[in-house]
């Protein structure tokens, strides 16, 4: 089978850092800020969500950023250093101080898994500058977790969580984008996904390499991200005074304690499980995650 992938999906934009240029893509009117700014999983990028966010296009001016070490983003990364996410969450927080100047309308924030806690922690930093959240299945890691990963024994045990060990072991080459479109499609983790979904991780998330194309996330850094968990997301949820929607996948949600959990914490909050899916739940009903999302954006 012959992918047919897109030259371009969205505008490509960049955001200056401190220490680097974040990059992004734009769908819809150009304005800054956006309607929503929307953030992916660890080990995604943002061309990932093209198909869940482009349809929102017609109405709403739609970002979603690349992550420090994710898709065409330029930022060093510190696989040895990195303790928590809060690295993702400054990043995010210095782009909401840029795009919401004095007086500018706050924004919708959304995001997947890691952007998730992301756009959590981010909300909870400048509360002013977000509107509205939407989290889908949000890795919200249980308090005594959280405290082990300060102990040896803690940073052991996460370093040998089976995602991170994966992470670690991931084929990083392949010889083109098109190879590597038909190996996942040979992997249960995507076999869930609709349509096109697959096609833009693997064309936002390769690079050019002397073999071929590489992965623009770096399996070691993809590592230390998954075994880092020393932030405070239920923390940062209590604290949130804007509308906030939490979804959690039936089957094997990162939601530790499930939606019970997140009311308990955040009474104000509206929360839901996805009937009849996994963590992937936004490439798998995307029509579903679009409507919470318009419903977000349309309430705030």
């Amino acid at each position: 089978m012959t992918t047919t992938f897109a030259a371009s999906t969205g505008t490509r934009l960049s955001v200056p850092l401190a220490d680097g240029t974040m990059s992004g893509l734009a769908w819809g009117e150009s304005r800054v800020p956006p309607d929503l700014l929307f953030m992916h999983a660890t080990g995604f990028n943002a061309q990932t969500y093209a198909p869940l966010l482009e349809p929102l296009a017609a109405r709403h001016a739609v970002v979603a950023l690349d992550q420090r070490g994710h898709g065409f983003s330029d930022l060093p990364t510190d696989p040895e250093g990195i303790v928590d996410w809060m690295p993702y969450a400054r990043d995010l927080i210095a782009v909401l101080d840029r795009f919401v100047s004095a007086g500018a309308r706050p924004l919708v924030l959304a995001g997947h898994s890691m952007g998730a806690v992301v756009s959590l922690l981010a909300a909870a930093a400048r509360p002013k500058a977000v509107r509205g959240l939407v989290l889908l299945d949000p890795v919200m890691m249980s308090p005594m977790l959280r405290l082990a990963a300060y102990t040896p024994w803690g940073r052991a045990k996460f370093r040998s969580f089976h995602l991170a060990v994966a992470a670690a072991k991931r084929r990083a080459v392949f010889g083109s984008k098109q190879e590597a479109v038909d190996t996942y499609r040979t992997r249960k983790a995507f076999s869930t996904w609709q349509p096109g979904f697959l096609e833009a991780y693997v064309d936002g998330g390769f690079v050019a390499d002397g073999e071929g194309v590489r992965l623009a996330c770096a399996p070691i850094w993809e590592s230390a991200t998954f075994a880092s968990h020393r932030h405070r997301s239920w923390a940062a949820l209590k604290s949130l005074q804007m509308p906030v929607h939490v979804m959690a996948a039936e089957r094997g949600s990162t939601v530790t304690g499930g939606i019970g959990k997140v009311l308990k914490v955040q009474p104000r909050a509206q929360a839901e499980v996805v009937a009849g899916t996994t963590h992937f739940f936004p490439m798998e009903r995307p029509d579903h995650v679009q409507a919470q999302l318009a419903a977000m954006l349309a309430k705030t």
